[in-house]
C-alpha cells in the first residue's frame, strides 16, 4: 500500500465521523400545560413555525441547529421555556439552523426571541411578543396584544386583531386586514398596509409608506425625511399628520365630514384637490395656510409640514 492510499484510508473514517457529528439532531417532545400558559421560545436561527391546536399540550418536532448544544426545557407551574441552546459565539448561515414546528394551545401568552431565524406564527388568542435581529416574521390571525420588533427583518402580517405594534428599522412591513388598534414604526424601512383598524399611528424616518385605511376613529402620523401616501374611507374623531422634509398625500375616498387645518410651514407646499379653496399666505411670511370645512365638520384633521408637500385629493 503506497503512502497516498494509506492517507486516504486514514482520512475517510475521520470525514465520516465529522459529518456524523455535524448532523442535525431530531426532536419530538410533548408537554401537558396549564390553562394560563406563559410560553417562552428561543431559537436563534433557522425556520420556526408556531401554530395553535385544540389540545392543552405543547408539541415540538423537527431538527435542531447543526451547532446546537442541546434543547433546553424549563417547566415550572404555568411557565414553560423552550430553547435550542447555541454556543456563546458562532458563525454560519441561517439554512444551517433549526427547523422546528411548535403546536401550542390557542389561548396563551407567547414570548419569542430570535436572531436570524424566520418565524411563522398563526392562530393565537393571547398576548404575543416577538423580538428578532435579522429574521423575517410572518403573522396570521393573532389576537389580543401583539408586539413585534425586528432590526433588519421583514414583518408580514395578515388578519391581526387587537392592540398591535409592528416595528422594524431597515426592513419592510406588510400588513393586510388588521383590526383594532395598530401602530407602525420604521426607520429607513418601507410600509405597505391595508387596515381596518379604528385607531392607527405611524412613525416613519427615512422610509416610504403606502397605507389604505377604512373607517377610522383616530389617526396619528409623524414622518421625517420620508414620504407617505394615505387613503382613508372615513374619519369619526381626529387626525394629526406632520412631516419634516417629507411629503404627505391624503386621499379621501368618500365624502368626509371634517374641519381641516393645514400648515405649509417654511419651505412647504399645499396642494388642495379636495375642494376649490386656495392656500393663503401672510405678507412677508414663507408659510402657507389652509383652513376649510367639509360636510358638517364633525372630525378634526390637522396637517403640518416643514420643507414638504401636503396634497389633498379624492
Amino acid at each position: 500500500m503506497n503512502i497516498k492510499t494509506l492517507t486516504q484510508c486514514l482520512l475517510l473514517p475521520l470525514i465520516l465521523v465529522s459529518q456524523f457529528a455535524l448532523a442535525a439532531e431530531s426532536i419530538d417532545k410533548q408537554f401537558k400545560v396549564d390553562d394560563n400558559l406563559k410560553l417562552h421560545i428561543k431559537v436563534l436561527r433557522g425556520d420556526v413555525t408556531i401554530q395553535s391546536w385544540d389540545k392543552q399540550e405543547v408539541s415540538i418536532r423537527g431538527t435542531l441547529d447543526e451547532l446546537s448544544e442541546g434543547f433546553v426545557v424549563d417547566h415550572q407551574g404555568n411557565k414553560l421555556t423552550l430553547e435550542d441552546k447555541m454556543p456563546r459565539q458562532f458563525n454560519g448561515k441561517n439554512k444551517e439552523g433549526s427547523s422546528l414546528t411548535f403546536m401550542v394551545p390557542k389561548s396563551l401568552n407567547l414570548t419569542v426571541k430570535g436572531l436570524s431565524a424566520e418565524y411563522h406564527v398563526s392562530q393565537l388568542q393571547g398576548d404575543t411578543v416577538i423580538k428578532s435581529i435579522s429574521g423575517d416574521i410572518n403573522l396570521d390571525e393573532l389576537n389580543k396584544q401583539v408586539h413585534i420588533k425586528t432590526i433588519s427583518g421583514d414583518i408580514n402580517a395578515s388578519a391581526l386583531n387587537g392592540k398591535i405594534k409592528l416595528e422594524t428599522v431597515s426592513g419592510t412591513i406588510k400588513d393586510n386586514k388588521s383590526k383594532g388598534q395598530i401602530g407602525y414604526k420604521l426607520v429607513s424601512g418601507e410600509l405597505n398596509a391595508n387596515s381596518s383598524a379604528q385607531n392607527v399611528s405611524i412613525e416613519l424616518v427615512s422610509g416610504d409608506a403606502e397605507v389604505t385605511l377604512a373607517s377610522l376613529h383616530s389617526l396619528q402620523v409623524s414622518t421625517v425625511s420620508g414620504d407617505i401616501e394615505l387613503s382613508v374611507d372615513s374619519l369619526s374623531s381626529e387626525a394629526n399628520l406632520n412631516s419634516v422634509s417629507g411629503d404627505i398625500e391624503l386621499t379621501l375616498k368618500q365624502d368626509i365630514n371634517a374641519s381641516f387645518k393645514i400648515n405649509g410651514g417654511p419651505g412647504g407646499k399645499i396642494v388642495n384637490q379636495l375642494t376649490s379653496d386656495k392656500p393663503s399666505k401672510e405678507k412677508y411670511s414663507p408659510t402657507s395656510y389652509l383652513k376649510l370645512n367639509v360636510g358638517d365638520a364633525s372630525a378634526d384633521i390637522d396637517i403640518s409640514t416643514i420643507s414638504g408637500t401636503i396634497k389633498l385629493s379624492r
